[in-house]
Formats: structure tokens, sequence, C-alpha cells
């Protein structure tokens, strides 16, 4: 089974991932992909800014600063909104007001940008002319689906606004920076997660090539003729590859094992808060059900293993608003702004909270992740 590039996206270059979200968006028909690819989308093209940038993405991210940079500096409407902060985020890559809002036409950009990346690197044949190639692959653009239906009067305001919508959103949460409950430390993990190592660059260093050496080993083992039971053997494999993860966690790893090192336990740590994430946004949405009679938004409530990503992960953000919430915030104060993180993950509009029915039900379930993010401090699954 190969990873989801949500799961392994900190560690592949992001010129391979915006080819990624290239693929995904222009090869479904389906509105809400649409949406949460634009998220995805908006995310990544906020990155072109981050300062900590691995050398291999650096050129890529000054092509797209540049080609963003009028939206940028623009301080008219399509760029700080009226009576906004014009606090920045500065950096050696430049600055960008921490209240700009992408506008449309960056929007287009980017999607132009991302199918251009998504033939480039899934299309082996190239047009020997670099202008030429150019001039094909948007001819080839204006012909999708999805960019004639954003192009069409009769469909286009349908879509427009809730990918727009997403696509700020994106932008908005990369900018904000990670939240707290995906940066908690974890014990260390002795057996990194199902997907850690598939399809992930190939680190330098003896420590990573020792790794691919006992995992090229293993893999040998499993597609060799049955053999008699070779336990001891199996268990001395099993314990060097303990003993190589252990060896991430150290204070003193040496420098040519150290970006290896650091990969093992981001991907570790993003795991183990991400389990923890999912029982917190659980706890909430549960909560929320039993306080409101089993119904949410008009309609009965399913159970939690039911629920699609895109319904889910607006738990998520609530759970995430809930631990992040201002030092002194009351917890109506709090409530109020989980719920509205909620639907903004749908790209919705809140209900005006004043008149907002559901308030006592908000209020359980900021309960509910509060008492569970506290409960839940004990040491993660599988770690030591």
């Amino acid at each position: 089974m190969n990873p989801s590039l949500g799961e392994t996206k900190p560690f592949v270059p992001r010129v391979v991932r915006e080819a990624a979200l290239g693929h995904a968006l222009f090869s479904t028909k389906d509105p809400e992909q649409w949406r949460s690819r634009s998220e995805d989308l908006g995310k990544l093209c906020a990155e072109v800014w981050y300062d900590d940038l691995p050398e291999r993405d650096r050129a890529w991210a000054a092509a797209h600063r540049e080609s963003f940079r009028k939206w940028v500096d623009d301080q008219g409407p399509n760029g700080i909104e009226p009576g906004a902060s014009e606090s920045a985020l500065r950096g050696s890559q430049g600055h960008i007001p921490r209240a700009f809002t992408p506008p449309w036409p960056m929007l287009l950009a980017a999607l132009e940008s991302a199918f251009i990346a998504f033939v480039d690197a899934f299309e082996e044949a190239h047009a020997s002319d670099s202008e030429q190639a150019a001039a094909a692959a948007a001819s080839r653009l204006h012909r999708t689906y999805l960019w004639r239906t954003l192009a069409s009067d009769d469909t286009a305001e349908q879509h427009r606004p809730g990918m727009l919508r997403a696509f700020q959103r994106g932008f908005r949460l990369a900018l904000r920076g990670t939240p707290s409950s995906m940066k908690r430390a974890i014990p260390p993990m002795l057996e990194p997660p199902w997907y850690w190592g598939a399809g992930l660059p190939e680190y330098p260093g003896p420590s990573a090539a020792r790794e691919r050496a006992l995992r090229a080993a293993r893999d040998q083992a499993l597609r060799a003729p049955p053999v008699p039971d070779d336990r001891h053997g199996w268990l001395t494999r099993q314990q060097e590859m303990r003993d190589l993860y252990a060896s991430a966690w150290r204070d003193d790893v040496p420098e040519e094992d150290r970006e290896w090192a650091q990969a093992v336990r981001d991907c570790c740590t993003r795991h183990v808060n991400r389990r923890r994430r999912d029982a917190i946004a659980q706890s909430a949405y549960e909560s929320y059900l039993q306080s409101s009679g089993e119904v949410f938004d008009g309609a009965p409530g399913r159970p939690w293993p039911n629920l699609s990503h895109h319904a889910s992960e607006p738990w998520r953000a609530f759970a995430d608003r809930v631990e992040d919430a201002p030092d002194g915030e009351s917890e109506i104060e709090t409530a109020e702004a989980a719920a509205r993180e909620y639907w903004d993950t749908l790209y919705r509009e809140a209900p005006p909270w004043n008149s907002d029915p559901d308030q006592a039900h908000w209020l359980a379930a900021v309960r509910a992740a509060r008492a569970k993010a506290q409960a839940d401090d004990g040491p993660p699954e599988r770690a030591r």
C-alpha cells in the first residue's frame, strides 16, 4: 500500500507536491475535491515565503515568489483588506502582509502552474522548444474540464466562491504555522509508522545507507522460497532496525546522519500527534451529538468512523482552535472561535454566534476536547 501524499508531504520536494496537486485537480470532476485540493494548493503557495526551505525547493520557491509578487505587493482591494493590520511575515525571502488575501487571479495562476508541473512530471514527450512547450501546455490547460467550468458563465459562480475561499484558507493556515497539537514532543519510537520509507528521498549518511541495506535484506527474505524457520536471524534483523531507529533520537547524532535522523523523528512525531488530534476531534464531535440529541446541522449525526475526511476534518480544526486558545480567553469565546473555525474549514460563513441555537452544543464539544487533551498525555502507542 502506498502512503498518501498527506502523510509524507513534509519529505517530498515541493515541485513534486505541486505536480501531484495538478493531477488531483485536473483529473476529477468532483467540486468537493476541487475545493479540498485548492486549500492544499493555497498552503503550498504560501510556503514559497518560508525561510527554512531545503535547498531542493529554493529555485522553485523563488520562481513562484516572482510570479505572485504583483498580487502580494498590491495594497488595493485584492491585497490587504481595508482596515487590516499591516504587520507582515518578514524574512530573508522578503515579506508578505499577514492580512493578505489571495485574489481570484492568483488562484488561476496557481492552477496554471500546477497543471504545467503535472504535465512536466507525468508526461515523457516534451517539445524541444521551451516556448512551443509552454504554448502547447497553455492550450491543453484551456481545454480541461476544470478550466472550462471556471470560465463558463453558466457554471463558474457555482464553483468560484468555494474554490477561492478554500485557496485563501490554505494560504492563511500556512502562514499561521503548524498547530501546537502537531508540535508536541513524543518519547522515542523504535518502529516508525507503516508509511516510513515508501517513496521518500534517499537520505545521505551511513545510517540511511544501513537502513536501506536492512530493508533490502528483509525484502529479499520475504521474496525467497520457503526455508526452515530462522527465528534467530529474524530477531537479529529486528533488533538491528530498532537500534538504528533509536540512534535517530540521540542528542549526539553525527553531522552526516542528521538529515535522516530529523526525518525519522518528524515522521514519528506527526504520526503520534495526528492520532492524538483525531481522538480529540472525535471526542468533541461525539459530545456535541450527545448534547444535541444526535443531531448536527439539522440532520442525524453519523458515527465518527463513518464520516468522510471532508466531514471529519472540520472537527480537527475545531480541536486545534480549542488547544490554541489564547490565555485569558473565556470558554464561551473559545467555543465561538472554534465553531467559526469549523465552518471555515467547510468554506462556509459561520452563523451569527449571538443567534446560534447550538451554543450549548459547541460548549459541550469544547469541554470534551479539553478533557480528552488533558487525559491523553501518556506515552503514545509503540513508543518507548
